[in-house]
């Protein structure tokens, strides 16, 4: 409480606005708290390199969630598990993502087939044809090059990088190729070794 000085030099009016004051300064300092606190759950928030985590991936501040109804796609692995979240909604595969060549693969027959496209296997070429959309990317396993509509592009920076098979059946791709080629947004959860693609449909 201010003292009968405050009073004297202030006048009752001074002493009513300064709890004014102080009260309006708690209500903008919880109103922040509540904004920040909601900026680290987003759709899409902006990534940041991180130390100490895979070379392809990135990190961001809490989790990512896909809006019911919405054009957004969230599909959210593990490494070492073979578990897969799809807006929220868990299911199991055969093979899990794992860490190689200091890249992050992921197994790509779920997340083609989750976006609505095609994937098929040729035994013979050892290729995988993928279509989605208008667009058409052909891998061949241990080669470290694609062809893209046509056109024939690097997988990674560092060539010894290429697309391969693990049991008992599944074509493994760097994270990172996949988010950059078919417009996704990439993240890295250090604490759940968790990698998260973020797409937005057309």
């Amino acid at each position: 409480m201010r003292g009968s000085g405050y009073l004297l030099r202030h006048g009752r009016k001074g002493a009513l606005k300064g709890g004014m004051m102080r009260k309006f300064n708690r209500i903008v300092a919880t109103v922040l708290a509540m904004l920040m606190l909601a900026l680290t759950v987003v759709i899409a928030p902006a990534v940041v390199r991180a130390e100490g985590v895979p070379g392809d991936v990135y990190t961001v501040p809490g989790d990512v969630y896909g809006v019911p109804g919405s054009k957004t796609l969230v599909i959210i692995m593990i490494i070492g598990s073979n578990t897969i979240k799809i807006n929220d909604v868990v299911g199991k595969k055969d093979t899990s993502p794992q860490i190689k060549w200091g890249r992050t693969f992921v197994p790509l027959a779920p997340i083609i087939e989750a976006l609505g496209g095609t994937i098929e296997w040729n035994p013979s070429t050892h290729t995988v044809t993928i279509v989605l959309g208008t667009n058409t990317l052909v891998l061949t396993m241990g080669n470290a090059y694609a062809v893209g509509n046509g056109k024939r592009i690097p997988i990674d920076s560092n060539h010894g990088v290429a697309p391969y098979i693990q049991a008992p059946g599944h074509t493994m791709l760097p994270v990172r190729f996949i988010a950059e080629k078919l417009g996704a947004s990439v993240m890295w959860n250090s604490a759940l070794h968790s990698v998260t693609l973020v797409f937005v449909k057309p």
